[in-house]
């Protein structure tokens, strides 16, 4: 079973909710939501982390303290995937000096916040879809 499904509703709920800090939405309720996405979002990073340590994914260093090889698990991605990701990196990035620098308390903070979990939940739609399959050498889509 692809496990990428798990990320693409919370992706649009959550590009809705970054776009909807641009009106005049009530600032407390975008909070709220925000805040629930990011928890899920967080649950989703700790299921990578998870599928990180059974794959055998490739690390480097002994003992405890182990780093796993980041630069071999992106070469996994094909080209065009992680060329949106760089775009989106480039958009988190610009999202939070645009909001350190010209945000207003509330809809500013909610931005902040919602463009952040562009980024976190890119994380694991990336790791499900392309890097999971090809560290199980099928190529297959992600299993449960």
């Amino acid at each position: 079973m692809d496990e990428s499904w798990c990320c693409s509703p919370y992706r649009t709920s959550d590009a809705r909710r970054h776009l909807s800090t641009f009106t005049p939405f009530p600032p407390a309720s975008a909070a709220a939501i925000a805040l629930v996405l990011l928890v899920v979002a967080f649950g989703l990073l700790a299921a990578v982390v998870v599928r990180l340590r059974e794959s055998g994914a490739p690390v480097r260093g002994q003992g405890t303290v182990r780093l796993v090889e980041w630069r071999t698990l992106l070469g996994l991605i094909p080209e065009g995937p992680k060329r949106a990701g760089v775009a989106v990196i480039a958009y988190v990035l610009m999202n939070l000096v645009l909001c350190l620098l010209l945000a207003d308390e509330g809809a500013g903070s909610v931005r902040l916040l919602s463009g952040h979990l562009l980024l976190f939940y890119l994380i694991p739609f990336m790791y499900f879809r392309f890097v999971e399959p090809r560290l199980r050498g099928d190529g297959g889509p992600s299993q449960p």
